[in-house]
């Protein structure tokens, strides 16, 4: 059963924080610290709707173990934790970059817009790829630096476009959404039934760290880290056990 006690305890709180912007901060980077991206448990997702998530199923399997989860798993976990304590947000919606300069359609990812105090802020706590790991403020053309690593907000053809950057490399475009607010219904039919199927062809996954983020996609180990990014293939299986046993708790 869900139990916000028990994902307070896992994120490190003893008991309930007051909804302001500092907690929100803790909040987000420690679930990014202890319950990773994985889509290693695509068996979990409806291929109806991949955002039809039963909560408490989806905690028990996901929050106590620390085994991680996929996006709209994450990310419908987070929502109902933050609304638990008191936060207002929206869930939005939106599109990952595609190679080829395009974008998977929109709904495809899952975010929230937190508003605090006047501002508005966005959480997600669950992507595959560079992303933020403290809330990110909703506003455009201004970069926001977070561990070393750079984030900004550019509007697009309609949409928000999230790009990313790190030390001595050029901006990347993360993924693109609009600040609509959606319900769980709006993803029934996303991947004509094959969406799972498609998040399984490839393993990735993706947790913070205490000085940046690491990703693992198949064999290629990403580690970013005060903003200097360094990629590897760890073709030793033993060196990939060791990368796996000191980010991913031995979990293969």
């Amino acid at each position: 059963m869900f139990s916000t006690d028990a994902y307070l305890a896992r994120l490190g709180f003893d008991r309930p924080p007051a909804p302001t912007l500092a907690n929100l901060r803790r909040l987000h980077l420690s679930h990014l610290t202890s319950v990773p991206y994985d889509t290693a448990h695509t068996h979990r997702l409806s291929a109806v709707n991949m955002a039809d998530i039963d909560v408490d199923k989806a905690f028990e399997a996901i929050v106590p173990t620390g085994a991680g989860g996929m996006c709209l798993e994450l990310n419908t976990l987070f929502a109902r934790l933050l609304r638990e304590l008191g936060y207002d947000l929206d869930v939005l919606s939106g599109g990952t970059y595609l190679p080829g300069d395009t974008f998977a359609p929109d709904p495809e990812h899952m975010l929230m817009l937190v508003r605090i105090d006047g501002e508005e802020w966005l959480a997600d706590v669950g992507h595959a790829g560079l992303c933020f790991t403290e809330p990110l403020r909703l506003v455009e053309d201004e970069p926001q630096w977070q561990y070393g690593c750079a984030f900004r907000l550019v509007r697009r053809d309609g949409f928000l476009v999230l790009q990313a950057r790190t030390l001595g490399h050029d901006w990347r475009t993360t993924y693109r959404f609009t600040t609509t607010p959606r319900t769980y219904d709006a993803w029934e039919g996303v991947g004509g039934g094959n969406g799972p199927a498609i998040l399984a062809a490839m393993r990735r996954r993706r947790r913070a760290t205490e000085r940046g983020q690491v990703f693992l996609t198949s064999n290629m180990f990403t580690a970013v880290e005060d903003g200097h990014e360094t990629v590897s293939v760890l073709v030793d299986p033993a060196q990939r056990a060791e990368v796996i046993a000191t980010y991913w708790e031995g979990r293969d």
